[in-house]
């Protein structure tokens, strides 16, 4: 075992890089751009977009992406979940209707298995339990980056999954802003604001945003007793209201044409209730969440005789959940739990460019405090914590006059953990626990561009993932802590071709696809395990195997209409020791889902109509428990008249309900309009 990184150590380090950036010498630089996709996964259309040191360069990048820029969601009353599962390799499960808690899959990980970033700042945390993309406002994001599998070496957390990486919204020269309000069904309301300035050197931004809903959509509640139609009942869903508030502001300054700052600082707070399984009026729990995500940029360019590109980034994360169910009524037992995580932290990257290669370093170094509380003073939990070490190296070759571009890299982690917050069966603390682990994640991908418009990629990587506290020391008083758990270790591999074709013909101007085949393989996968009591317990039980097809197209016939297809199929094996899961499908995972949309615009008018298809999904892991298939339907419009912005949608207008947790039903039919005025 390697000894022990001091964190005070290596925080001298990066204030070194940071005082080299600085006496580096600075000269103007011309703007690299990107060259990126449209807003649907596949395009014949190219955007640009600013490019700064320190993001993704899209255009030589062998990862299979999307990029889903503003305009795509602009003026609608949609949720970060929404927007992002209607693309291959994407899967949404939540508990309810707008701001109910959601995860992600990619490509069959878990939430767990998906790091997400806001503007490049990790968001996953020790704790655990993946990313709440409800908690995530669509108000201030300006793109959505969304890598499956394949992790660019630009955020320093390789994952089993992927990345999804948000971006907020930007200033532009001149003065700006928007003022928005929606309502839609079941008492949704939406209210926010934008304003940007920039006269010359320095930019600031301010949004605020407004977001709640009652959420007593009627539901079919069959009582637990789904053989017995005579107890079946129409009601509304009771205790689901919510709202939130998000505030964004950025402030930035440019000193030379290559030396920037950039100061940005988010808050989030969302007080919401949390319906029963069973659908009780007596349901009063809650669930009330607090963050604050805050960073320093600095960003030098053109250092010394190499030229070399820098920026240094310090952040620091605050989260504070509140737990409350004091009469039971969806757990077990009273509880009254607050959770708070402190992330403090810095990353360095380091960008050299020749004629034919990129050079990419970066470093960072994290703390994280977990510091979990029993505001009933039943049980006494201590704090824990976890430091993280990275430095990651990768060079991105391109040879034979563009036409390939070979992509290795590799990646080394230490973390060292100090557990103190895991109690026993019955509520005592559990002995510290201090353990030191390292890590090499090596990855390769070849992007081969053969004729104008066509891509050939394909990418190896080997990832994994550290178990999080609540696997390590449990939680709750009914789960047990397993301070011998192994971390997730994957094996990926895809490879896909990618189409883009702008033709002059009056009927078709332009098509696009991508066909993508990935195989994931995952060993030590860790898992919940009941005894006759039922108590849990993680352990490392079993692996899996998923692999799959990606497939997505677009067509554009005339100058006014645009055909948009994705389909996904994958096999996501549970390879058990277990006897009666071995072969049986990971549960919570659709094995096939469909889209397909049409758009049409003319003038200030935009018209859509979409259907989505998601089949066979098991609730349990012995795949006893099949949930019902979705079939949805949506519409909407828009129209942009002088200043204002006038949108309405119609979401699952052949009123299907469904469920992707038993017990937890979705809304049926659902409306909502909006009006965005620009200034």
């Amino acid at each position: 075992m390697q000894q022990k990184i001091q964190f005070n150590t290596a925080a001298v380090f990066f204030v070194m890089i940071l005082i080299l950036c600085f006496s580096g010498t600075a000269s103007s630089k011309d703007q690299k751009q990107a060259v990126q996709l449209d807003a649907v996964v596949v395009t014949a259309e190219k955007i640009n977009e600013n490019y700064q040191t320190g993001d993704v360069d899209t255009e030589q990048a062998t990862a299979h992406h999307t990029v889903i820029q503003r305009e795509y969601f602009e003026g609608k009353m949609e949720t970060l979940a929404e927007v992002i599962e209607k693309e291959a390799g994407v899967q949404i499960r939540q508990t309810g209707g707008l701001g109910s808690s959601s995860t992600v899959s990619l490509r069959g990980a878990n939430s767990d298995q998906v790091m997400i970033y806001l503007d490049g700042i990790l968001l996953n945390d020790a704790a655990g339990g993946g990313v709440d993309l409800s908690t995530i406002s669509l108000s201030d994001v300006e793109s959505i980056e969304i890598y499956r599998g394949t992790t660019p070496i630009n955020f320093n957390n390789a994952s089993i999954g992927g990345v999804i990486n948000i971006k907020t919204v930007k200033s532009a020269t001149g003065l700006h802003g928007h003022l928005k309000t929606g309502y839609g069904s079941f008492g949704s309301k939406e209210l926010s604001g934008l304003a940007t300035y920039k006269p010359g050197k320095w930019d600031t931004l301010l949004l605020a945003n407004y977001l709640d809903s009652k959420n007593d959509y009627k539901i079919e509640n069959d009582n637990g007793t789904p053989l017995n139609p005579d107890d079946d009942k129409t009601e509304k869903r009771n205790n689901a209201e919510f709202s939130q508030y998000n505030m964004l502001a950025k402030f930035g300054y440019d000193f030379t044409g290559s030396n920037r700052i950039d100061i940005v600082n988010q808050g989030f707070v969302k007080d919401q209730n949390l319906p029963a399984w069973n659908n009780s009026s007596t349901a009063d729990a809650t669930l009330d969440t607090k963050r604050n995500v805050s960073s320093v940029k600095f960003t030098v360019d053109d250092i010394g005789a190499l030229h070399l590109n820098t920026s240094t980034k310090f952040s620091h994360l605050y989260k504070n959940e509140i737990y409350e169910d004091q009469h039971s009524t969806i757990g077990l037992g009273n509880q009254h739990l607050q959770y708070i995580t402190r992330r403090y932290g810095g990353e360095s990257y380091i960008e050299w460019l020749t004629d034919i290669n990129t050079v990419i370093l970066t470093m960072d170094l994290y703390q994280e405090i977990y510091e979990p509380e029993d505001l009933l003073s039943i049980i006494d939990q201590k704090s824990s914590s976890r430091n993280m070490y990275g430095i990651g190296l990768q060079d991105s070759l391109t040879l034979f006059n563009d036409t390939l571009i070979v992509t290795p890299a590799i990646r080394y982690s230490y973390f060292d953990d100090e557990l103190q917050s895991g109690t026993d069966l019955y509520g005592k603390p559990q002995e510290g626990i201090s353990q030191q682990e390292d890590y090499w994640s090596p990855q390769i991908g070849f992007k081969i561009q053969p004729l104008d418009g066509l891509s050939l990629k394909s990418n190896l990587n080997k990832y994994f993932r550290t178990p999080s506290f609540f696997e390590m020391f449990g939680d709750r008083g009914f789960f047990l802590g397993n301070s011998e758990l192994k971390p997730e270790t994957g094996i990926n591999f895809d490879a896909g071709i990618e189409m883009n074709k702008t033709l002059t013909s009056h009927l078709f101007n332009g098509f696009s696809t991508e066909i993508v085949y990935f195989q994931n393989n995952i060993d030590d996968l860790i898992t919940r395990v009941y005894d006759a009591r039922g108590i849990g317990k993680s352990v490392n039980i079993s692996s899996a195997v998923i692999q799959g097809v990606e497939v997505t197209g677009k067509v554009k016939l005339y100058d006014y209409f645009q055909l948009i297809g994705n389909a996904a199929i994958q096999d996501a094996e549970n390879q058990s020791r277990i006897n009666g899961f071995d072969g049986k499908q990971i549960p919570g995972l659709f094995k096939s889902q469909y889209l397909g949309r049409i758009e049409t615009s003319y003038r200030n008018w935009k018209l859509f109509l979409e259907y989505v298809i998601n089949k066979d999904m098991y609730y349990d892991t012995a795949n006893l428990l099949q949930a019902k298939d979705q079939n949805y339907l949506n519409t909407g419009a828009s129209w942009l008249i002088h200043h204002f912005l006038i949108s309405v949608e119609a979401k699952n207008i052949t009123d299907n309900q469904y469920e992707d947790f038993n017990g937890y039903p979705m809304p049926g039919v659902s409306c909502f309009g909006s009006v965005k005025y620009t200034f």
